[in-house]
């Protein structure tokens, strides 16, 4: 199936689409999100007429939302392979762990967007298609970590989504306020800092007995 990023042959709608995407990274970034944005307040940002909204997403706001998740995605992506290009081992690990923190503070949303949770329950094609869409994103950047840290695969694996989890957890307990965000930082810290420490103990065992490495990667693959 073609991707929902991919752009329409015609430039003016090229140029319709784009300003609605960035309309709506803007708008949707604010205290009101998704929900206390109308499709007019989107018109207007965009400086495009109300119809060209559906003749560019047919599902309207919904179809917009998913189709910016799968941007957002893209671009995680992206800014995750350029953080741990020509890194290594616990390098890596650590230039993904900025990466992801920092991501994520550049994008206040992109937690929200690429749950898709403001559209939890529409069922457009667009939507269906961006769920599964987004979810080829996430995997693609935890496979692009896991690939510059190197062996052992699993426990680099384990590690990273485990730093990655914790991360979701604390930006979500921030988001509902149940922590300020000083407090989130601090805790994020050292979920890193355990992390990586985890994840340097792992990769200096792997180098002193290689052959235990293996035989332990081989034995995880054969139940996947």
């Amino acid at each position: 199936m073609e991707s929902l990023l991919a752009e329409p042959v015609d430039k003016r709608r090229r140029r319709t689409r784009s300003a609605l995407l960035d309309a709506a990274r803007v708008l949707f970034a604010r205290p009101g999100g998704y929900r206390g944005t109308s499709v007019d307040e989107l018109a207007a940002q965009a400086d495009i007429a109300l119809t060209s909204i559906y003749s560019n997403f047919p599902g309207g706001k919904a179809d917009l939302y998913a189709v910016l998740a799968c941007r957002v995605g893209s671009e995680h992506v992206d800014a995750m392979a350029a953080a741990v290009a020509g890194a290594r081992g616990e390098e890596a690990a650590r230039l993904a762990f900025d990466e992801y923190l920092d991501f994520h503070r550049r994008e206040p949303i992109a937690f929200r967007l690429l749950g898709l949770t403001d559209v939890h329950g529409e069922d457009s094609e667009t939507v269906r298609a961006a769920r599964a869409e987004v979810r080829g994103y996430l995997a693609r950047a935890l496979d692009v970590v896991i690939n510059a840290v190197g062996e052992p695969a699993d426990t680099a694996r384990a590690e990273v989504v485990q730093c990655w989890a914790g991360i979701n957890g604390l930006l979500a307990l921030a988001v509902r306020g149940l922590i300020d965000s000083a407090e989130a930082d601090d805790l994020i810290d050292e979920v890193r800092r355990r992390c990586a420490a985890n994840l340097g103990t792992a990769l200096k065992a792997s180098v002193a007995n290689p052959r235990t490495a293996r035989v332990r990667d081989r034995s995880v693959a054969s139940y996947e």
